[in-house]
């Protein structure tokens, strides 16, 4: 979540029971073009249609950071599940 949002979890904006996590949690969906680092998007000017489907590849991708990130390890997906995701989006993000 830090590498797409060019935040840390120690940032300023984190304190009280705000976290990295939960910031990203209450984002999602409909404010993830809000929190992403801008230069992960597609210039303006460019095809609207590839830049949506960038954006959901990314909205994908902080979904499995969220589900990685849950508090009980027994609860986070498997490694193997996390390989086999980040493989469907890169397909994805490729066909763009």
């Amino acid at each position: 979540m830090e590498v797409f949002t060019r935040k840390r979890p120690t940032d300023e904006i984190f304190s009280g029971h705000m976290s990295l996590r939960s910031w990203v949690k209450e984002s999602m969906p409909s404010a993830l073009i809000e929190i992403l680092d801008s230069n992960l998007l597609t210039p303006a000017g460019e095809d609207h249609g590839s830049n949506n489907q960038t954006l959901d590849c990314l909205s994908s991708v902080m979904e499995l950071a969220l589900n990685c990130s849950v508090e009980s390890p027994h609860e986070r997906m498997s490694i193997k599940d996390v390989v086999a995701a980040l493989n469907k989006i890169k397909i994805k993000l490729l066909a763009i």
